[in-house]
């Protein structure tokens, strides 16, 4: 069918009463513009980057008719030709327009002719400069109207007289410096006047007792006192953030429907008692001010409230303020002055979920385990980092709800075993960045949930049972700390078990962080390795070791992987000894032509010293000088030892009971890894040697085999 064809059909069903277009036209007959019908029997039109307003008319000319409601979107577009056509061309009833990031030009009120029924019109990211105030009178039943970002300076007292049923009202992200007194129409129930350049307010709002919420955020505000409404029964959103507000007003009191209130990034320094009265108050916001005290009456009547933010002001205590906020989820206190925090101030707040106290000056936490369980407090999220406690003192015990736990960037040197009596949910445990030693006493307190323990960036130096009290770890960070050796039984009471996702209840693997640790540079290494494996558990890592001779040589206990150094400087010896000598003496045989030899592959013996304060030989697995573990990839070595027999007579020397000094036996290992350093260099020495002389032998050996056939040949002519 022609669009002649089309235009006469719709004309005629039109005059007879029938609407021929139920439905959006097929997409190929429209595009690049699309069409999507609601529910409303609304078709909701869009049409980006058109050239001209004349292509618009061109694409849905004959589509649709007269009595079609439709909403219109013209985006990122040049409509410069509106100066001269009109939107009756496209013979449809508009109900909504949105002329936005369009280029228009000088705006002819005669192109806006018959859109009477347009009851929401959207300007926005168009430049204006000025109110279009012109259009209203071919618009008058405009009920939104969005007018943002397009350079407006000023709201006079003309700009919407001519639009009556105004109820939304949306001028964000211009320049408006001026605002007359009654420029707001009196029936605007949605007024937003955000990142602008007002100053003051100019009591145009007095009387807007209609009013449900109301943006001023992002000005140059300084007093809100009297300029907000006298009254307004159902004002629920005040946004007043980011001006230089330094009181509430007071006519707070007068909104008892108010649930949201947003005044972070002011200058307030104390409530004077200005939310007495809102008692339906759910959201309060007051971060990044200078307020240095809250008082038990600030927060009397806030019975609903569920959201407080007090973050970065100054405030040294609570005061008991928040003991009426019964239905209180989450609390903010972060970067404030607190010096110290009893549960005392939380009693009864059964709703609180969340408390976030980090980054103060807290040095004491009050609040005996007996009573946290009485008083019932269900916290599921703490957060206590960035503070100065040296002690838990058994505070946080009988918290049974609690999830997450962090106390990361404090002073506390000795976590006893009642300090997590009773947290039987607890999931996440941050106790990295501190002064602590051990975590012997951890293996008293059970914790049977916890998953993941971040304890890197302390001076931990050996965990023999530490993780005994928790049974289904999952993640152990230990970076960054002094650890030099692992009990054996470190994790033989420890099973990962995955608690979320699909694999939930599943077995999996343990993984340790031992990220920049002595331990990764330990000789032993692979039995670390072996012995961890065997139960379910891998180690994680990348430590930068020095050269072997500047490594420590300490002792190892049975009981443990790794060295740990002794105090006790007498020594005794075991049948197997050897020394540097012994070791050049085997591998200074030249006189035959030995296989190549690699320093990685080339056990070397290492001195310990035991408990029992003998001194013994235990041969290494290969290690090169500077043995680098990548982070990515578990640990995972395959290393052969050169066993050494047949020791000389001169190790003898060392077969009697000696009492050694701690200075001269460090000399003597110190020499004797020195020496063996040597050894090393020699045997590559030696292992080039060789493999010129078995190559050479193998080139001899094919020279051989060519001459042979050669000779055969020339005796059989």
């Amino acid at each position: 069918m022609t669009k002649l064809g089309r235009s006469m059909s719709a004309l005629l069903l039109t005059i007879v009463g029938i609407s021929a277009f139920q439905q959006c036209p097929v997409w190929r007959e429209i595009a690049p513009c699309a069409c999507r019908r609601s529910q409303a029997k609304l078709s909701s039109i869009t049409c980006d980057k058109m050239g001209s307003y004349g292509q618009v008319v061109n694409l849905l000319g004959g589509h649709f008719g007269p009595t079609d409601r439709v909403s219109l979107k013209l985006s990122s577009s040049n409509l410069q030709d509106l100066e001269y056509r009109a939107f009756k061309e496209l013979n449809v009833s508009i109900e909504n327009l949105k002329l936005n990031h369009d280029h228009i030009g000088e705006i002819n009120e005669q192109a806006f002719e018959g859109l009477n029924k347009v009851n929401y019109l959207s300007l926005a990211d168009t430049t204006l400069e000025r109110v279009p105030e012109k259009l209203w009178k071919k618009m008058p039943a405009i009920k939104t109207l969005d007018l943002g970002r397009t350079k407006i300076t000023e709201i006079t007292l003309s700009n919407f007289k001519d639009l009556p049923n105004l109820e939304c009202l949306v001028v964000p992200g211009n320049q408006i410096s001026r605002l007359d007194k009654g420029s707001i129409p009196a029936r605007v129930q949605r007024l937003h006047l955000g990142r602008n350049k007002l100053r003051h307010l100019n009591h145009t709002l007095v009387g807007l007792k209609d009013l449900g919420w109301l943006f001023v955020n992002t000005n140059e505000l300084e007093d809100l006192e009297d300029q907000l409404p006298s009254e307004a029964p159902d004002l629920k959103l005040i946004h007043a953030s980011q001006n230089r507000i330094k009181r509430l007003p007071q006519q707070l009191k007068n909104y008892p429907a108010l649930d949201s209130l947003f005044f972070q990034h002011n200058a307030l320094i104390s409530l004077e008692g200005a939310l007495t009265k809102s008692k339906e108050l759910v959201r309060l916001v007051l971060e990044y001010n200078n307020i240095n005290m809250i008082t038990k009456d600030d927060f009397q009547e806030l019975e609903m409230l569920e959201s407080l933010l007090l973050g970065h002001n100054h405030i040294t205590t609570l005061n008991n303020s928040l003991i009426g906020l019964r239905n209180l989820n989450f609390l903010n206190m972060t970067f404030n002055r607190l010096t110290e925090f009893s549960f005392q101030d939380v009693v009864g707040l059964q709703e609180l979920r969340s408390m976030d106290l980090s980054f103060n000056q807290i040095t004491n936490i009050i609040g005996p385990a007996a009573n946290l369980v009485e008083w019932d407090i269900k916290l599921t999220e703490l957060k206590l980092d960035h503070n100065l406690l040296e002690t838990l003192n058994g505070a946080l015990s009988g918290l049974p709800e609690l999830l997450r736990l962090n106390l990361s960037f404090n002073k506390l040197r000795r976590i006893s075993p009642d300090d997590f009596i009773g947290l039987d949910q607890l999931r996440l445990l941050d106790i990295s960045n501190n002064l602590l030693t051990t975590l012997e006493e951890t293996s008293r307190t059970f914790l049977p949930r916890l998953s993941e323990l971040r304890a890197s960036h302390n001076n931990l130096t050996v965990l023999e049972k530490d993780f005994h009290g928790l049974p289904v770890l999952c993640h152990a960070d230990l970076s960054s700390n002094q650890i030099v050796a692992l009990g054996r039984d470190l994790v033989t009471k420890t099973r990962c078990k995955i608690e979320h996702g699909v694999h939930e209840g599943t077995w999996d693997t343990l993984k340790i962080y031992l990220q920049d640790n002595p331990i990764l540079c330990d000789a032993a290494l692979p039995e670390i390795m072996s012995a961890m494996e065997i139960n379910h558990t891998r180690i994680y890592g990348v430590s930068h070791c020095p050269p072997l001779s500047e490594q420590p040589v300490t002792s190892k206990p049975n009981g443990f992987l790794g060295y740990i150094p002794e105090t006790d400087a007498q020594l005794e010896t075991q049948d197997h000894d050897f020394d540097a000598k012994t070791l050049t003496n085997v591998l200074d045989s030249t006189n035959q032509l030995q296989p190549k030899l690699h320093p990685e592959s080339l056990g070397v013996a290492n001195v310990e010293f035991h408990s029992s304060q003998k001194y013994s030989i235990e041969h290494l697995e290969g290690i090169t000088p500077e043995m680098r573990i990548h982070h990515d990839q578990p640990i995972a070595l395959t290393l052969q030892p050169l066993n050494i027999a047949n020791s000389t007579s001169d190790s003898n020397d060392l077969r009697n009971s000696t009492n050694f000094d701690p200075i001269t036996q460090g000399q003597q290992i110190t020499k004797l890894a020195s020496e063996i350093e040597e050894l090393r260099s020699r045997i590559d020495q030696l292992s080039t040697q060789n493999e010129l002389l078995l190559n050479k032998t193998i080139l001899e050996q094919k020279e051989l085999l060519q001459r042979s056939p050669k000779e055969g040949d020339s005796r059989k002519t």
